[in-house]
């Protein structure tokens, strides 16, 4: 089998398993897939009451922008945590048939990206309920969710290799996902934190497409280009690296035992 033959199998095998997940989602409870929506409602909703219903904090657009915050972040999250555990959780079918075990990361990362899509929909229709304006800039939300997919991906694929050799780094990366959770600007706008504390909140990735999300629909301010290429530069370095440390390693994860 050639090298493309083989990407081939292992995009359909992603492709099979994200919809066969999704199926067994939607087969599993009477709701179906109406708890992709509901669940994120909820957990938006108990921030909402918190933060603006007893805490009386915000501007005007504070809820426009603290659920962009939420929505996006809610979608990185569950996509580098499910990745994470990717290889241990798929260990099952990887034991049996010979399988690319990269294959299981990048099924977890699209698997939430398919069910984030229904949730920012539902955000747009609040948006335009709210009272926001369509803007031109909107389209600048495409490259915007396209560099955050290359993040999950990579980011997910890069830890999901290492995962299953150093166990303790799942609860490691639950501490560190809560911490990156309250500086990438969900609560606040990183554009109002003085120098030198913004360019180092900055260095986050999440704090930068948070930051560009809400521009593009909020604002009517275009992301900065030059940011999005850097962290596509990134994204791609850490795809070869994770990509590297899979083929090295292949071997060793069928002796582990989890």
């Amino acid at each position: 089998m050639t090298a493309w033959e083989q990407r081939a199998r292992n995009i359909e095998l992603i492709r099979y398993q994200v919809w066969a997940d999704l199926r067994s989602d939607a087969e599993r409870s009477y709701l179906g897939v109406i708890w992709w929506i509901i669940e994120p409602i909820i957990y938006l909703a108990a921030f909402y009451v918190l933060l603006v219903l007893v805490l009386h904090r915000g501007t005007p657009d504070f809820v426009a922008k603290f659920l962009c915050g939420a929505v996006v972040w809610k979608w990185f999250d569950s996509g580098i945590k499910a990745s994470a555990q990717a290889i241990v959780s798929s260990q099952g079918v990887w034991r049996q048939v010979r399988i690319a075990k990269y294959v299981f990361t990048l099924t977890m990362g699209m698997l939430s990206t398919a069910r984030f899509v229904p949730v920012f929909f539902l955000y747009l229709g609040f948006l335009l309920i709210y009272g926001c304006e369509i803007r031109l800039t909107w389209i600048g939300v495409v490259p915007i969710l396209l560099v955050q997919l290359l993040l999950i991906l990579s980011l997910g694929m890069l830890i999901g290799s290492i995962t299953p050799f150093l166990p303790d780094l799942s609860v490691g990366i639950n501490h560190g996902m809560m911490f990156l959770f309250f500086i990438s600007g969900v609560f606040f706008d990183v554009d109002t934190v003085a120098e030198p504390v913004r360019s180092y909140l900055l260095i986050n990735p999440m704090a930068v497409l948070i930051k560009d999300y809400r521009n593009a629909l909020i604002n009517g301010i275009w992301p900065g280009w030059w940011e999005l290429l850097m962290l596509v530069l990134i994204c791609l370095a850490m795809l070869f690296v994770a990509r590297a440390i899979f083929n090295r390693l292949d071997g060793k994860y069928a002796k582990m035992r989890f």
